[in-house]
């Protein structure tokens, strides 16, 4: 599907295997890694689903936390604020290939500096 060497993903587990499941793949591309994490590790189409979602989880986790810290929060606050966004519905979003881990991660990271005094962001509710 989208690996970019000879390298056969079922030779791969875990993080490694799932993420040369996902080098340089299309929208379309994301919607079909349930059916290869069926085969990969000989699990149903809902627990498929369930790992692939977590893994965007923990994609989404990273990159949210590496675009805070470059601009200046620190961990307590990062975590605190972690607390009010659904990672997680981001995650099932992306894996569905219905939204893009840029995009989820955009849309999470307006979050976390949206206090809760703020009028509803029509970006945020967009993609909410």
């Amino acid at each position: 599907m989208g690996r970019s060497d000879d390298r056969s993903s079922s030779q791969e587990r875990g993080r490694t295997a799932l993420d040369l499941e996902h080098e340089n793949i299309s929208v379309e591309d994301e919607r079909r890694i349930d059916t290869r994490i069926c085969m990969m590790y000989g699990v149903e189409a809902d627990e498929a689903k369930d790992i692939h979602t977590n893994y965007h989880s923990y994609r989404l986790y990273l990159l949210l936390r590496n675009r805070a810290r470059k601009h200046g929060m620190t961990e307590s606050t990062f975590l605190e604020r972690l607390k009010g966004l659904n990672v997680y519905h981001y995650a099932q979003i992306v894996s569905q290939g219905r939204l893009t881990e840029t995009a989820a991660v955009d849309v999470l990271y307006k979050g976390l500096y949206i206090s809760e005094n703020d009028q509803d962001d029509r970006y945020v509710s967009f993609y909410g």
